[in-house]
């Protein structure tokens, strides 16, 4: 049950580009996993940062198996030049010691204070399929909806039908703070970067455990359309 975010610290010119990172990892997909490709929800998700001289890539892994087939891969790949668009040498791969790496669990999800209020930042930009369209809004229901789906499709756990309706009926935005950026993909795409606190009023103690778990699960899985691009790129704050 573990769930882990692997970044890659590069040294290159430039950022990796979407497509290009997602084209290396297909290509390691390939090699080590090929069912993965026949799945309806994806486990796993990409991204990407950094500055000028200092870029990196991520790639978060939502189920256990998969992470044990590919960590030994993606660590093998220090010292050793990739394609991710242009081409970067990997200097480290890292699963801590980084904002963006990290290892947990699903029931660890579930293990912090439950709160009424949750804070994402959503670092890349943000969009949603809606109505055939990509729609950059992120809205309540469509954030909360896309990360119950992913949790329950690869975690032990499934929402009580009470704890769904709340958090997909009840949960408001408390305030919001952000713009559209583009986003590079197969059709011209903007999305949402920016702080959104959502709040679930008159939670009970398990809507707002849920609430909470999956603000966490969202560090892992994305939100959103496109997170095999490294769009959907979000985390937990402080609310």
């Amino acid at each position: 049950m573990v769930l882990a975010a692997l970044v890659l610290v590069l040294e290159g010119e430039g950022l990796p580009e979407p497509l290009g990172l997602r084209g290396f990892f297909y290509g390691l997909l390939r090699e080590v996993a090929p069912e993965v490709h026949d799945q309806g929800e994806n486990p796993f998700a990409l991204g990407f940062g950094g500055r000028e001289g200092a870029p990196w890539a991520r790639v978060s892994l939502l189920v256990e198996g998969l992470y044990a087939r590919l960590a030994p891969r993606l660590y093998a790949l220090e010292g050793e030049e990739v394609r991710l668009g242009p081409p970067f040498r990997v200097r480290a791969v890292l699963q801590e010691g980084h904002p963006w790496a990290g290892v947990s669990t699903y029931p660890r999800l579930f293990q912090g204070p439950p709160s009424r209020d949750l804070a994402l930042r959503f670092a890349s930009p943000t969009f949603f399929r809606r109505k055939g369209v990509h729609y950059p809004v992120p809205e309540p229901r469509l954030v909360l909806e896309s990360l119950l789906r992913r949790l329950e499709a690869f975690g032990p756990l499934k929402a009580p039908e009470g704890v769904r309706e709340a958090l997909l009926e009840r949960t408001t935005v408390r305030s919001l703070e952000g713009r559209t950026l583009p986003a590079r993909t197969e059709v011209d795409t903007a999305g949402f970067v920016g702080r959104v606190v959502y709040h679930l009023p008159r939670a009970t103690e398990e809507e707002a455990l849920w609430l909470s778990a999956l603000g966490r699960f969202a560090f892992y899985s994305g939100v959103g359309a496109k997170t095999s691009l490294g769009y959907g790129r979000a985390r937990a704050e402080s609310a």
